[in-house]
């Protein structure tokens, strides 16, 4: 699955406490399934699920670094065959169909961050929305994987997928040796850590 990112830039005033660093999960209900389904088949529906993030809040330099400044993420997931059809076209030009969707489901998202984080109506400076496309073009992705491969038990019985790769010297790390994710990019870090030292560092 692909996925969208709101890019949001705020202004704090001085002394002002931070919008939060809590990361906030978001869903229209429990039914996870149906609501993806739902969403996924028609894009004007709500969003299958919302990913709220406060980069800024998390930086304990951010604030001498950026005074009066505060930046936030928004994403939800997106299929890629929604922009396929201006895969072949260059950033920046895309074309007008593309912008106008574009900036809907940029509308969209600045809407949903404004009601689940009231304290950043009248606050926004900037907002910059990446689709799939933009995830392809600058993460070199394949058809704008938030996550990579799938967590299947292919992907898991792959050899290619492990810290050692037939190449001497040349180990992989993060997620791309372990499985999706935070987390998975973490036991990968452990694992390449334990086959470049010989040793379990894992326990």
């Amino acid at each position: 699955m692909a996925h969208l990112c709101l890019y949001v830039g705020l202004r704090r005033e001085p002394g002002e406490p931070e919008f939060g660093g809590t990361n906030l999960w978001i869903y229209p209900s429990a039914y996870h399934d149906a609501n993806l389904a739902r969403y996924t088949a028609d894009p004007e529906q709500p969003f299958a699920s919302l990913f709220i993030s406060f980069p800024s809040a998390k930086d304990p330099d951010f604030a001498r670094r950026h005074p009066g400044h505060a930046t936030i993420e928004v994403l939800t997931l997106a299929p890629y065959a929604w922009f396929e059809r201006w895969a072949d076209t260059r950033w920046k030009r895309r074309g007008a169909d593309y912008d106008r969707l574009k900036q809907g489901l940029a509308d969209r998202l600045r809407a949903e961050l404004e009601q689940n984080v009231p304290a950043v109506r009248g606050k926004i400076d900037y907002c910059e929305l990446s689709t799939p496309l933009s995830t392809t073009q600058f993460a070199n992705v394949h058809r704008g994987q938030i996550y990579g491969p799938a967590a299947t038990p292919e992907r898991f019985r792959a050899r290619a997928l492990s810290p050692r790769t037939p190449v001497r010297n040349l180990y992989l790390t993060g997620s791309d040796a372990a499985m999706l994710g935070v987390v998975g990019a973490l036991a990968g870090g452990g694992l390449a850590a334990s086959a470049v030292l010989r040793r379990n560092v894992m326990a």
